[in-house]
């Protein structure tokens, strides 16, 4: 195979040197020279009888003919590239038979798209996906999206190849529609509330803290300390009672047993006194894991900005026990959360689908303290209080504890797991927090009116008469374009006809508003032109590529100026965007895409055996790993090949913890770092734990996933899918002790055996690291090394991750092809068809010329043909 390598390389140099000399395209010359080569070397494989990987090329003929056959043409041409035909075990032609039918091939082809006048390969129209329209609204109405999503009722998007922004698979059903409308109508109420700013008020709480289903035993706990305390008065005043002979001394005694059993009866009213918070919220009972203020869980009255100050304890950090029951950090302080709650999604104390975090504690040791924070808050919405770093299992520890404490005091074995539980809450000194006293203010804003209103009603208020030019500036940024006048008259029909039906006007006019969010020229990306764009198409298409949301004021005006197609602006404007903080959302949307995590969480890890990934929260530090990851790339320039090679990466506390890395630089659990992995097994993509979960089932790894992670996504080389009819492993696979003995079992199957040589190497290569991406040296429950070496499908060998980046280096120029025809996927909102391929190599030659560096590549991808094309 090595040989082979060498060869192919040689082969390459040759054809192209071949290409260069114009091969002669005639009927002829195919017939005597190039069929000649196919039914030798490739009919037997591709032909009437088989057809493996359903490519047939026994019917090649030239001239091509359209675009089918010139599919076939390039499908045959990168087979014979990729060294993969025909195989290595068959007799080969020699270098420099193959080297003339590579070149004729390569000719034919570009003749071919040089020559074609194919509308193949333009953008199907496509509406906003459900990012893309959250985003926009957001944008449009200046509206805080953390909190809010009105696409939360929508059908998932359909996704090609991970790609969720792809015209032809964005379909619009019936019940789409009817959930724009609902939508649009949460979006407009919420955006135009009447002109009178709302006056602040203020919420004090100091009691009745009831916590849903876990308040029984809380209340249980909190009476049973309120009565001992009490009791302890009583036993000191029977104990003194007898020494008291006096009338008036006993009626004293009387009065006070009297208070305190009413202080007794009240207390029982307001209990709970105080919250109690025990688990983390990504824990699996949620015991004790979101704390509410029962008496506002009504929420608040308004959209905007509202002062919480709280009282709150560190209780029990480092417990007095020799056992760790509770699991948690002892050497980190207790860390509390503000999330929203809304009782009309669900119960408060459970987690719900919108839970931001909104702001973050660590609490001090040493008593009760006052902490303070002002957030944002939606009307309805909630305060609700999470022990961040809290317990994994409380009920299983206090049950445990409080067993033991109970047989120290004499008490016996508990009736049951409830009264040891309680027992346990009571008496055992574990760790948990306590929150107090909660004051609420609000709302605040920043300014008055807020930007909506400025944009879309009169300072004085609202007068329907005087409102046609706000619409049809309104118009013009949801379209993304002039408006026409027919289309400020539709609107303004609407807002007539529901005032003639006795609507209120400002009612109506917000209706007039919900229609144009129903309207196409709003849903969907209008790409007029017939060979480039409109300055305003450039300008959405960059927007959307970049932000995943419409143009701001800057691009409009470019548009209007007729200056955006102009490639030194465009280049200019792509780097001013990217430095804009709303390019994360691409950063997001396009590694959701590409390294598929948009499943990262999908397939939940076992709890028991992945406790850390819970206890941690390491899913969210995973993924903006990977986000910090590529953004340090793309804002320092710095090539692609970093992706495979990088001896660094951004870790947080816990990540880093995770990974094996010091901790004590970090001063909080927030803050990422830039760290070396120089001498540990990370860096790169594939060191990264959000990548390697992904590419697991939660439970266990299989190198066929990974294997086909890889071609897919690494090297842009998807394998064929399996036949319908093959097991994903062949049953019989008794007496293997190992995975690779099971897969080498499975390859014995003459079906599996060709796909899976290619496949099962690469997945193999990240055995070591286990279904969250935590590194191991063998299986659970066996001592024997994990074996990770294997053979690139180019012949390069490897013996452990290190070499197999080394060995995935040499490869380079698929990865780049790969990564390249993604992004073009990702930014033009189409798959990448052949007739591309002449641009995409042309990116890539220049690519080569400018250090293969990403920030690079992304402008390059904007400044192509085929971006400013319909």
């Amino acid at each position: 195979m090595m040989i082979r390598l060498l060869s192919l390389g040689l082969l390459l140099l040759v054809s192209t040197t071949r290409a260069e000399q114009h091969p002669t395209l005639t009927t002829e010359v195919f017939d005597t020279d190039i069929r000649p080569f196919l039914e030798e070397y490739c009919i037997r494989c591709h032909g009437a009888d088989k057809q493996k990987a359903d490519r047939r090329f026994d019917l090649l003929s030239y001239p091509i003919a359209d675009e089918e056959a010139l599919i076939d043409f390039q499908d045959a041409l990168d087979l014979i590239n990729l060294a993969e035909m025909p195989p290595e075990d068959e007799p080969q032609p020699s270098d420099e038979a193959q080297a003339a039918t590579v070149a004729w091939l390569t000719a034919a082809i570009d003749k071919y798209q040089t020559e074609s006048e194919s509308t193949g390969g333009e953008t199907v129209l496509r509406r906003l996906n459900r990012r893309e329209y959250r985003h926009t609204i957001g944008d449009l109405f200046d509206i805080d999206m953390s909190g809010f999503d009105p696409t939360g009722n929508f059908p998932g998007d359909e996704e090609d190849h991970h790609l969720d922004n792809q015209g032809h698979a964005l379909v619009t059903s019936g019940f789409l529609l009817t959930k724009y409308l609902e939508a649009a109508d949460q979006v407009v109420e919420k955006a135009l509330v009447p002109m009178a700013k709302p006056k602040p008020q203020v919420w004090v709480f100091n009691d009745n803290f009831k916590q849903g289903e876990f308040n029984g035993f809380l209340t249980d706990v909190q009476m049973r300390e309120q009565v001992d305390n009490q009791l302890d008065h009583f036993r000191y005043m029977l104990r003194h009672l007898a020494e008291r002979s006096g009338d008036d001394e006993i009626a004293k005694s009387k009065a006070k047993a009297a208070a305190i059993a009413q202080r007794i009866v009240k207390a029982a009213d307001e209990l709970p006194s105080h919250i109690r918070l025990y688990e983390h919220p990504r824990a699996e009972r949620h015991t004790g894991s979101y704390g509410y203020v029962s008496d506002f869980s009504q929420g608040v009255p308004h959209d905007g900005y509202y002062f919480i100050a709280f009282d709150a304890e560190a209780m029990h950090r480092v417990p007095p026990y020799e056992k760790n029951y509770a699991g948690t950090n002892t050497d980190e302080p207790l860390t509390v959360g503000i999330v929203p709650g809304d009782i009309e999604v669900g119960p408060l104390h459970l987690p719900q689908e919108i839970e931001p975090e909104l702001a973050r504690f660590e609490l001090d040791d040493g008593g009760r303290k006052k902490y303070e924070t002002t957030v944002w808050l939606n009307k309805g919405q909630t305060p609700r209080f999470t022990y961040i770093n809290g317990q994994h299992s409380a009920r299983s520890a206090f049950i445990e504890v409080g067993t033991k404490l109970m047989a120290e005091a004499g008490l016996g074995e508990p009736e049951n797991g409830n009264a040891a539980f309680v027992y346990g809450l009571q008496h055992g000194e574990l760790p948990h927090v306590r929150i107090h006293h909660v004051y609420i203010k609000g709302p605040h804003y920043h300014a008055w009116p807020t930007q909506s209103q400025k944009d879309l009603l009169k300072h004085t208020g609202f007068d329907l008469s005087t409102h046609r030019d706000k619409l049809r500036n309104f118009l013009t940024k949801a379209y993304r374009r002039p408006v026409k006048g027919h289309e400020v008259d539709r609107i303004m029909k609407v807002i007539d006809t529901r005032v003639a039906q006795g609507v209120e006007p400002f009612q109506a006019y917000k209706d007039g508003l919900k229609a144009a969010l129903c309207s196409p020229a709003f849903l969907y990306l209008e790409e007029p032109g017939e060979e480039q764009l409109s300055d305003y198409a450039i300008a959405s298409r960059l927007s959307y590529f970049l932000w995943s949301s419409m143009p701001d004021k800057r691009l409009f005006d470019l548009a209007k100026a007729g200056t955006l197609s102009d490639p030194a602006v465009l280049q200019a404007e792509t780097q001013r965007m990217l430095k804009d903080p709303k390019s994360d959302r691409f950063i997001e949307g396009f590694l959701n895409a590409w390294l598929t995590l948009s499943s990262l969480g999908e397939t939940a890890p076992d709890r028991r055996v992945f406790r850390a990934y819970y206890t941690d929260g390491l899913e969210s530090s995973m993924r903006r790993e990977t986000q910090l990851f590529t953004r340090h790339l793309l804002d320092n320039d710095l090539s692609i090949d970093e992706f495979i090679k990088s001896d660094y990466t951004f870790v947080d506390r816990n990540l880093a913890r995770f990974y094996g890395l010091d901790t004590e630089a970090f001063t909080n659990g927030t803050e990422f770092q830039k760290v070396s992995t120089l001498g540990k097994p990370r860096g790169g993509l594939l060191g990264q734990a959000s990548v390697l979960t992904v590419t697991a089932n939660g439970v266990d790894t299989s190198p066929i996933v990974r294997g086909v992670w890889l071609l897919e996504n690494i090297l842009g080389t998807p394998p064929t899918p399996p036949p319908p009819d093959i097991e994903p492993l062949d049953p019989d696979i008794r007496g293997a002790k190992t995975i690779r003995e099971q897969m080498i079992k499975h390859r014995t199957d003459p079906t599996c055996a060709e796909c899976h040589h290619k496949i099962d190497p690469l997945g193999f290569a990240l055995e070591n690291y286990d279904a969250i991406g935590r590194w191991r040296g063998s299986y659970r429950g066996s001592r024997k090394p994990i074996d990770t070496s294997g053979e690139m499908p180019s012949g390069a060998t490897f013996t452990n991750v290190g070499e197999f980046k080394a060995a995935l280096m040499k490869e380079r120029g698929k990865f780049a092809r790969g990564l390249t025809e993604k992004l073009m996927a990702y930014a033009l909102g189409r798959a990448v068809e052949i007739s591309d391929r002449p641009e995409i190599d042309a990116i890539l030659a220049d690519l080569e010329d400018n250090g293969r560096g990403f920030g690079y590549l992304v402008r390059r991808v904007v400044l192509s043909d085929a971006f400013v094309q319909p």
